[in-house]
């Protein structure tokens, strides 16, 4: 840890003082120097995601001032500080019924959930959904909004804890890949039809068994690729898909007014008017009390660190947040 100077907030910015940030995997791949979405060259402050108070705003953003929120930082770093820089676009106000460490752990989970299984997949009631990586932060929140949905949640998770953890979120099922064969049990818990929806947070070498997995017509979503050294740039053979029958629709979390410069090398995100339907569709579920983010551990900034590495391990569950306040 170290001493830096306050950053200095600009046009369309907010400062927040963070009462709490969450632990990612994209801040493993940075640490390590891997494939994340957004890189700059160290040093950098890590945390893609906070909750707290806004204490100062560049012009455009000022109504947020005195607000508690929860928003995603400017290029995805400096969560993990007393003070951090947000963007206004990525900026909502935090839902009064939880507590920072939980809020923080609500605001990419569920929205990244939310956009893939309502916004992209069109989930159904009474679908099947297969998550994959389903014990982790994002995973959980996936199996919770898919089964506040209606939908039959199939959780694969590794070991006996973890997917026991899952089913107490709502999944109707769960499947152990440590021991278990994925293709087997998915035709045996579905009467040989397979997962209409299937949220993958792992991608990787799996990947193309996931697919035999997927119902005819189905929708595969590639949320995550933990299980990619490449971070998911290396590329999957597509003639699978179309054996398959079935559609890959891409999620990304970002709400952006414009990205011209991006826009040529394919990010095309949702703009902020969709942010803000999916915050308000999100905070309803709260109050009803339908979903809360599963938090795994609260931890200072001191043990950041370690719960990295955990986290690389597969030795965690639910969402690992920093406390700021008392680090």
């Amino acid at each position: 840890m170290r001493e830096i100077e306050v950053p200095e907030v600009g046009p369309g910015e907010v400062r927040v003082s963070v009462g709490a940030a969450s632990i990612n995997f994209g801040d493993t791949a940075r640490t390590r120097g891997g494939v994340a979405t957004v890189q700059i060259p160290p040093p950098f402050t890590l945390g893609m995601d906070v909750c707290g108070v806004v204490e100062a705003a560049g012009e455009g953003a000022e109504h947020w001032v005195g607000k508690r929120v929860v928003a995603m930082t400017k290029m995805s770093f400096g969560g993990m500080a007393e003070h951090a820089i947000c963007v206004g676009t990525g900026v909502f106000d935090a839902p009064a019924e939880l507590d920072d460490a939980e809020a923080t752990a609500f605001l990419l989970p569920f929205h990244t959930s939310y956009l893939g299984l309502h916004k992209r997949a069109k989930l159904q009631s009474g679908e099947t959904v297969l998550v994959i990586g389903a014990a982790s932060g994002v995973g959980t929140a996936a199996v919770q909004l898919a089964a506040a949905a209606g939908a039959n949640v199939i959780a694969v998770a590794g070991g006996a804890e973890k997917g026991d953890y899952c089913r107490g979120l709502g999944a109707t099922a769960s499947i152990d890949y440590t021991c278990e064969d994925l293709f087997d049990r998915v035709m045996e818990l579905t009467d040989g039809r397979g997962a209409e929806v299937v949220f993958d947070l792992v991608g990787g070498p799996q990947t193309e068994t996931t697919w035999t997995c997927v119902a005819r017509e189905g929708r595969y979503l590639p949320v995550g690729f933990n299980g990619e050294a490449e971070g998911g740039l290396s590329g999957k053979p597509l003639r699978k898909v179309s054996l398959g029958n079935f559609a890959v629709l891409g999620v990304l979390l970002a709400y952006s007014p414009g990205m011209p410069a991006m826009r040529k090398f394919g990010m095309n995100p949702f703009p902020p008017e969709t942010g803000a339907e999916v915050h308000a569709a999100l905070s309803a579920l709260v109050t009803a009390g339908s979903i809360r983010p599963a938090i795994g551990r609260r931890v200072t900034m001191a043990d950041v660190a370690q719960t990295l590495e955990d986290h690389e391990q597969r030795l965690t569950h639910g969402r690992s947040v920093v406390e700021i306040a008392g680090s």
